[in-house]
């Protein structure tokens, strides 16, 4: 990862005539000759200006001298070595000469180093300052030693993955196809009887939401409440009759899984079905339609009417619940509408109640009404007035919209006991939430009337 430079030792030499002479005068004198020797061979060179540090750069030091021995004698001065040789800290390159040390601009910085040093270069030591602060960089390194000891393995992985991408890329090429002529082998299967790709989501789409519905109703139907208390059961009867004619009026939220509606859900910003059977009364055609227009008129569902999908059918898992926001931190991702395959495996996708369905939602509406029939003369935390029923609508949005429902794959999907608890409450007659909920069934009766 990093170029090394092996270092050479090198020391100044001083010349004497005796050495005998040299040893006998006082160090004083001993240092007056070596001047006087350096300044006879550098007599009429410039001094300039260099700097010299160490390998690890934990000095640096200023020197003016107008040879390379000058300098490397002054060098060793600051950084005591047996020998010491001088490299370029921008290249590691060794300089042996004055001639190539006088082509060298003021301020060059060297670095000294002894015997079997190897030397760190500008480039290499700040990238290596960088690596260590650099959690990416840590990791890249952990990559790289495991492709060192285990290669065949990584090989097998690499062919994998291209083998993956392959056929991503293939089932990719048919995503856009939408009707049953286009793409025949997607519709085998329990889609034969649709035309569109887009009516099959959909239709899977009201299919959980009815299990919802069929869920709330058996949960509800069997407490001992609605067994024992006449007045509960006909509170409970009515919240039910009125969740079903919400959930016609927004189609049973077919839109969620739906590529074709224009209206996304947020986090996407970021990155024709069966009708009820046995959920009580089916609704005239004509009825049908009147609860949808009065819901969209009055834009009861609008906010949480959107589609989980993007054009081309991609979904994203939104995180698991300990996960804050909508995001995914494995990065969970797949298209139905690419492959029979895709659409199979689209089935371990699970909409997850953020406020639990079971253990929260449902009880608290089942405290609501009791509380309801025990209290009648109870009043209304924000109008300060008779209560009349339990709020419908929110309960309804907590057990069957995405205001509380986040798509996630399987392994995303935190079956844990969770803190967060229902926005379900008791309204009196001037509740906007109550308006909103009894012109729906009067409208519903007015079309029947009519």
């Amino acid at each position: 990862m990093l170029n090394y430079i092996r270092c050479a030792i090198m020391s100044p030499t001083t010349r004497s005539s005796s050495n005998n002479k040299k040893n006998s005068q006082p160090a004083g004198e001993a240092l007056k000759d070596v001047s006087s020797s350096e300044s006879i061979r550098t007599e009429g060179a410039q001094m300039r200006g260099y700097k010299v540090t160490d390998n690890e750069r934990t000095r640096k030091y200023g020197i003016g001298a107008n040879s390379l021995e000058m300098l490397i004698a002054k060098a060793n001065g600051k950084f005591p070595l047996p020998e010491l040789h001088l490299y370029l800290a921008s290249d590691g390159f060794e300089v042996t000469d004055d001639e190539y040390l006088k082509s060298l601009p003021a301020q060059t910085l060297f670095i000294v180093s002894g015997p079997d040093a190897v030397i760190t270069t500008d480039a290499d030591f700040e990238f290596e300052k960088m690596r260590q602060q650099s959690p990416l960089l840590k990791v890249a390194d952990i990559f790289y030693d495991f492709i060192e000891q285990h290669p065949e393995k990584f090989r097998r992985m690499i062919t994998e993955y291209e083998h993956q991408k392959q056929r991503r890329v293939l089932d990719n090429s048919k995503a856009h196809l939408s009707l049953k002529a286009e793409h025949m082998e997607w519709f085998a299967g329990g889609e034969e009887r649709f035309h569109s790709k887009e009516e099959a989501m959909a239709m899977r789409a009201q299919t959980r939401v009815r299990g919802y519905y069929y869920k709330a109703k058996e949960e509800l139907t069997r407490n001992p409440l609605y067994r024992q208390n006449a007045k509960a059961r006909q509170v409970i009867n009515a919240v039910l009759e009125k969740f079903r004619y919400l959930l016609i009026g927004c189609d049973f939220f077919s839109m969620m899984f739906d590529r074709n509606c224009k209206q996304k859900h947020e986090f996407l910003q970021q990155h024709l079905g069966e009708e009820e059977t046995d959920a009580g009364r089916i609704p005239s055609k004509r009825l049908r339609q009147v609860i949808k227009e009065y819901t969209k008129e009055n834009c009861i569902l609008d906010e949480w009417s959107t589609s989980l999908c993007s054009d081309l059918g991609d979904f994203y898992c939104q995180g698991s619940y300990s996960e804050n926001g909508n995001s995914c931190s494995k990065q969970h991702i797949i298209n139905p509408y690419a492959s029979r395959e895709n659409l199979i495996l689209f089935q371990v996708w699970n909409l997850d109640h953020q406020i639990e369905l079971c253990r929260t939602i449902l009880p608290a509406l089942v405290a609501n009404v009791e509380e309801l029939v025990s209290h009648p003369q109870i009043k209304c935390s924000l109008h300060k007035k008779q209560v009349v029923d339990i709020s419908v609508l929110e309960y309804f949005l907590e057990i069957f919209s995405l205001k509380n429902l986040k798509l996630v794959h399987i392994v995303c999907h935190e079956k844990v006991q969770r803190s967060n608890r229902s926005n379900g409450r008791l309204l009196c007659s001037d509740c906007h939430e109550y308006r909103i909920v009894q012109e729906l069934m009067e409208v519903q009766v007015d079309s029947l009337t009519t």
